[in-house]
């Protein structure tokens, strides 16, 4: 099924008709996006968590596994040429990283989507490691993206082992580079934080999709436990990273922002 009751409803942006029937309605309005982008999709508490340490896969309970936020993640992955996450992510979920696999009642709307975007059927997933140290999940084609000691590291078993660099860590500037050299126009990330924060630092995020759930996380008992999803980086005061918003849906209580990112140096 694809249907929501109630759908989402645009309350501020455009609402281009660009997705098939199926899909069109339960959005509210089309999706717009670049041929070429790369688009981060998060959900966050009333008071800007967006992970907790000590709670495995713990987005879902931010979330509250509602139906129109995981509506909008499904139809984000359909929309991608490849979903990149961090190692953490995908050790803490079990996968495959598909639209269908989080609406396998809609799969033939998201299969007809692809099909008129000249996508393939499904997307492969993008993994930054450093160590190298995952085991490989079925039901996906995935990359694996990491140092030259972490490549040692990577087992059988995944589609393709890129090394970025001969350093320790995994650049974001160099990680979307390796995958638009693959051909990969539209990038999804999903995260976790500390890959979103990478990218951010690195100026390569064109858009952010941010689902705000009517729910309050607290603060945790020290600092880092309860987390934003862009941690260890400083930007303020020195630098502003700022959001163009572009549209804004609601569904229930839950609010799904959208926002064009860009650099200025700060005042």
């Amino acid at each position: 099924m694809t249907e929501l009751d109630p759908p989402l409803e645009t309350l501020f942006g455009d609402a281009p008709e660009d997705l098939p029937d199926a899909l069109l309605r339960p959005y509210g309005g089309g999706l717009g996006l670049a041929r070429s982008a790369v688009y981060a999709n998060f959900v966050a508490s009333i008071d800007g968590v967006a992970a907790i340490a000590d709670i495995p896969a713990s987005s879902k309970v931010i979330g509250g596994q509602d139906e129109g936020d995981r509506f909008v993640m499904a139809l984000l992955r359909a929309s991608a040429d490849v979903v990149l996450t961090g190692a953490g992510t995908f050790r803490q979920h079990r996968g495959p990283w598909t639209a269908e696999a989080i609406l396998p009642g809609a799969a033939d709307a998201f299969a007809d989507l692809r099909r008129r975007e000249d996508r393939a059927a499904v997307p492969p997933l993008a993994i930054v490691t450093a160590s190298g140290t995952i085991e490989p999940k079925p039901g996906q084609d995935t990359i694996v993206l990491t140092t030259a000691k972490g490549a040692d590291a990577v087992p059988a078993g995944f589609s393709e082992v890129v090394v970025i660099g001969d350093g320790d860590e995994v650049g974001g500037a160099a990680t979307i580079a390796a995958l638009r050299a693959r051909g990969f126009e539209r990038i999804l990330t999903e995260g976790g934080p500390n890959l979103m924060a990478e990218l951010l630092d690195a100026r390569v995020v064109d858009e952010l999709f941010l689902t705000i759930s009517p729910l309050f996380a607290g603060g945790g008992e020290r600092a880092g436990e309860r987390s934003t999803f862009a941690p260890g980086i400083e930007l303020l005061p020195g630098e502003r990273a700022m959001g163009t918003l572009r549209t804004i849906k609601r569904r229930d209580s839950y609010v799904f922002l959208r926002f064009g990112l860009h650099h200025e140096a700060a005042e």
